[in-house]
């Protein structure tokens, strides 16, 4: 038999809400900040309780106190014992059922005199009062009178009496704790109902806060949906300091994802373009009446078209800098090349000198700066006369790389190296090589917005080695 389950049917357009306000951060931290505000409020509540009963407390053992002295101050020894008056000064000891009762005890604890407030009490002298008390000692204390459901407050003194204090005697008065009761219960009452009303305004208060305060957030899931839409190619808003590198991180990467979409199409683009001169050549061949000239023909095309399509696939593949930039130790980095170097141009000795220090970092993609630095320092074992100088620094904001490369090779001038950057174009056409390393390294450069360029001799300083000088910014 299937028992049918019973509970509140909650709406479906409202349990949606509250599945959307339950996985937002608005809810989970109103949630949050509520239960931590409502514990403190209770932690609070019991607190303020607990002092104001102390006080209260305190009010009354010095009230007790007092009428300790009013006791004392009537009170005359008779034998052994002390005898008072039948009328004394505080009237409610002299009504039964007052509330106030006082009561003297000998050194044995027996109760040997009572206000006439206890006479309705036939039990008193059984009163739950500990052993009598020594002179001077105070205590103060709730008792729970015979026959009676309230408890009473009690303050207790130890008197000495007689020339040589001989005689002990312990004075109590006691009071009704019903009243003490109701004043307590009364400011926790209160107290709860303003802290209730404090509390529901500060739940107001902070879910305007934490709205607020995520403003920007949401105003960031508008302009993301506002650039879905169409509306802007970018993030853009007025967002707070802390915002700024995620925004600035999702803008860049926005342009980097475009800027690589167009670079391919172009690149595919400028490879169509560029073997139609060959394809055209190859057209044109007469292999049966020239085949010799068409022969070295083919080979010369084909040579080019290999460094036609390798420079291509090269620059296609050439990242971009990433949105999240993550730091790159670039001295273990520069060692991994040079040793790589040394290894295939064993047959000749370079010099490498490398000053960097181990706090550098490249704040981009490793891959770019592995195929950067390698195709610089190769050129510096390939075309320098045996010394090699690469020094790399950040800039002064920490976030930018300089790099210097210097040999003492033959050089460069300036028309020269507008030339040699130029894509197929070598400096040396002895030598193998699609001629395409430093296009490459350009490419990368001008993808981290940097510069590259070769350093006068007047402006090189310790890094003149005679040769090339190349600097690098990033």
């Amino acid at each position: 038999m299937t028992v049918p389950q019973r509970g509140i049917k909650v709406p479906q357009r409202v349990d949606k809400a509250l599945r959307r306000w339950w996985h937002s951060l608005t809810g989970r931290l109103s949630l949050m900040a509520t239960l931590v505000l409502l514990v403190f409020l209770a932690l609070l509540s019991g607190v303020l309780e607990r002092a104001y009963r102390t006080s209260l407390d305190e009010a009354k053992a010095r009230e007790l106190q007092l009428h300790v002295y009013t006791l004392l101050a009537v009170a005359e020894q008779d034998g052994d014992g002390l005898q008072l008056p039948l009328n004394l000064p505080e009237p409610r000891f002299n009504q039964p059922d007052s509330g106030l009762i006082g009561a003297v005890m000998d050194a044995r604890g027996r109760v040997i005199w009572r206000s006439q407030s206890a006479l309705s009490l036939p039990n008193f002298s059984a009163l739950p009062l500990p052993l009598p008390l020594r002179q001077g000692q105070e205590v103060y204390a709730e008792v729970q009178l015979p026959d009676l459901a309230t408890p009473y407050s009690s303050f207790r003194q130890g008197i000495a009496w007689g020339l040589d204090n001989e005689r002990q005697f312990t004075f109590v008065t006691l009071e009704d704790a019903g009243p003490l009761y109701a004043q307590v219960k009364q400011f926790s009452g209160t107290l709860w109902r303003w802290l209730g009303i404090g509390s529901l305004a500060l739940i107001v208060v902070q879910l305007l806060v934490l709205r607020w305060g995520l403003a920007p957030l949401r105003g960031v899931t508008r302009a993301l949906k506002q650039m879905q839409q169409g509306g802007t190619d970018t993030l853009q808003g007025n967002f707070p300091r802390e915002l700024v590198p995620l925004t600035d991180n999702l803008n860049l990467l926005i342009e980097n994802e475009r800027r690589q979409r167009e670079k391919t199409r172009h690149t595919l683009g400028d490879l169509a373009h560029s073997l139609k001169t060959p394809l055209a050549v190859l057209k044109g061949l007469d292999v049966e009446r020239e085949p010799d000239a068409a022969r070295a023909a083919l080979a010369e095309q084909v040579q080019r078209m290999d460094s036609i399509i390798s420079y291509q696939l090269k620059r296609a593949v050439t990242s971009s800098p990433k949105s999240i930039l993550r730091g790159v130790k670039v001295q273990p980095l520069v060692e991994k090349i040079l040793t790589a170097l040394d290894k295939v141009y064993r047959g000749k000795s370079v010099d490498a000198e490398l000053l960097c220090e181990d706090s550098v970092l490249f704040y981009g993609d490793e891959g770019d700066l592995m195929e950067m630095l390698g195709n610089l320092l190769d050129n510096g074992y390939k075309y320098g006369a045996g010394k090699l100088l690469v020094k790399v620094t950040n800039t002064s904001d920490q976030r930018g790389l300089e790099i210097l490369v210097s040999d003492n090779g033959p050089g460069l001038s300036e028309a020269q190296w507008r030339n040699v950057v130029q894509r197929g174009v070598r400096a040396d056409q002895q030598q193998q090589g699609q001629g395409i390393g430093l296009a490459v390294v350009v490419d990368i450069v001008e993808s981290y917005h940097g510069e590259i360029g070769i350093v006068p001799p007047a402006a090189r300083g310790e890094e003149d080695l005679g040769g090339l000088t190349l600097q690098i910014l990033l």
